[in-house]
């Protein structure tokens, strides 16, 4: 009997240490796993309405679809490469658009991204001898400039009093 008890207490005390052995190595891979994941900090997002953010780092290219108010980034230096808004109108700053500048993430300040609604309409309208020529932009919350897709194009109508006197589309380009 006392040969038994024993045994069966040299049994649990084996499996007692292997429990412990195995958990000490689970808690030092999950220990390893979570140093390896990159600490992130978070670029809050100043404007409305938009549906996709487009950003590059170096060669890496992050796609954000419906951003939200912020989102959490690996420290460094980004620009926007695409920015769509809900509404379809597209800031493409390769494009000849007005480019927002770099934005620094990192832990030293907050990061905001300025960009998006509310939008601002804007006409520069210039008079060469008898010729009027209209530009139309359209502008974001930082000043970066909008264009549409193609799908429609912005016009415009004159008005005397209430009477309608001319009317066109503005032509892309």
């Amino acid at each position: 009997m006392e040969k038994k008890r024993r045994l069966s207490g040299f049994v649990a005390w084996n499996v007692l240490c292997s429990v412990i052995m195995t958990s000490s190595v689970a808690l030092d891979s999950q220990a390893a796993s979570q140093s390896e994941q990159p600490i992130k900090y978070e670029l809050k997002l100043e404007g409305e309405d938009i549906r996709l953010l487009v950003l590059q780092s170096g060669n890496e290219k992050q796609t954000f679809e419906e951003p939200g108010k912020s989102i959490m980034l690996e420290p460094g230096t980004y620009k926007i490469s695409q920015l769509l808004l809900k509404s379809g109108l597209v800031h493409f700053p390769s494009r000849g658009g007005t480019p927002l500048g770099p934005i620094q993430v990192g832990p030293d300040e907050p990061a905001f991204l300025k960009a998006g609604g509310p939008l601002e309409q804007r006409i520069i309208v210039q008079r060469k001898g008898q010729l009027l020529t209209m530009d139309y932009r359209l502008v974001g919350a930082a000043g970066e400039g909008y264009r549409f897709e193609r799908v429609h194009r912005p016009a415009f109508t004159i008005y005397k009093g209430d009477k309608e006197i001319a009317s066109d589309k503005f032509q892309f380009g």
